[in-house]
């Protein structure tokens, strides 16, 4: 595949006449973009350093010192794009004569849809459950009883997560037999905790329960491509609480540990006796607190199991009232 070049300057801001050398680079050198920045991934990097953040929990104070670098460093960077080596080459020797420091890149041009795809492979459960992506559902030969096929849709959930990985194992640590069980998946994204029950046992009754709508229509493509019926699925906004069935035998709820705090009082409400509830979205550490909130809020509530993969935490309860 053929690839691309790329000459970049640094300093380019205190350079003079800049806007010169722009037009140069297009009109004479044979340039087919040209692209300003002032903060690369390197520098984020940097700013963040060791710390550890997941989604919505990055502090402000951390989002205002990435935007003073940006702010500070204004348009500091340019790089210049070619399709030939001899184009990128004859333009960064003009820059040398005019004592331009810059640096030559080569890059591979990717087909970045194939590249995306890639990010996500089979998953391997147990021998009872397997979570393929959508293209795979044609040539691909499980290794599991039961199989889930999920399209991604905008990173809702793939079964590639720790957290969502983990909770599919604790799936298998309940007291359950699967068979005409009720199931509740909190803030369910692509609907895979929830469907990876119904497709078990066909006969579940489950809630996909989100905030995002477009949450909810990744579920429901994914319902389709699993060929698994609607009936006994619905789609929940918060507008449908009042939906919500009494009780509940399992609760997944793999949603961030600022949201399983402020929703507990919910979250627990939904819980049969006897039932069990599978929380994650928890980085290592944090699981004390919502062990300790959640047992204190529902007496009759029991921590029975902790499983931990890298960074992330899921924990399992069951209800013994």
């Amino acid at each position: 595949m053929q690839n691309y070049y790329v000459v970049k300057i640094s300093n380019f801001k205190d350079l003079p006449s800049f806007g010169d050398v722009e037009d140069l680079a297009m009109t004479q050198f044979g340039a087919t973009g040209i692209e300003d920045f002032s903060i690369d991934e390197e520098q984020v990097d940097e700013i963040l350093g060791e710390r550890s953040y997941s989604g919505a929990d990055l502090p402000q104070s951390v989002v205002d010192e990435v935007e003073e670098t940006v702010l500070s460093d204004s348009a500091t960077q340019k790089a210049f794009y070619f399709k030939t080596i001899e184009d990128a080459q004859t333009f960064k020797t003009f820059l040398e004569s005019k004592k331009i420091e810059s640096t030559l890149d080569e890059k591979e041009v990717k087909d970045w849809n194939e590249e995306w795809k890639k990010s996500y492979a089979p998953i391997l459960v147990t021998d009872e459950l397997e979570i393929i992506p959508a293209w795979n559902k044609d040539d691909y030969n499980s290794r599991a009883k039961n199989q889930v096929y999920i399209y991604p849709g905008m990173g809702f959930g793939t079964g590639n997560h720790e957290t969502t990985f983990l909770c599919l194992k604790l799936l298998f640590d309940t007291n359950f037999n699967f068979k005409n069980v009720t199931c509740m998946d909190f803030g369910c994204g692509s609907g895979i905790l929830g469907l990876a029950l119904r497709n078990i046992q066909k006969d579940s009754l489950i809630d996909l329960y989100d905030i995002d709508q477009g949450a909810l229509d990744n579920c429901k493509q994914n319902v389709e491509l699993n060929e698994i019926s609607e009936v006994g699925i619905r789609y929940q906004l918060p507008e449908h609480k009042t939906e919500f069935l009494k009780s509940y035998d399992i609760v997944f709820a793999n949603i961030l540990k600022n949201v399983l705090e402020f929703e507990a009082d919910c979250i627990l409400s939904l819980l049969k006796p006897k039932g069990s509830l599978i929380v994650s979205g928890l980085l290592n550490g944090q699981q004390d607190d919502i062990i300790e909130i959640y047992t204190k809020k529902l007496e009759t509530l029991e921590f029975k199991k902790v499983l931990i993969q890298g960074d992330w935490v899921a924990l399992l309860f069951e209800n013994d009232k």
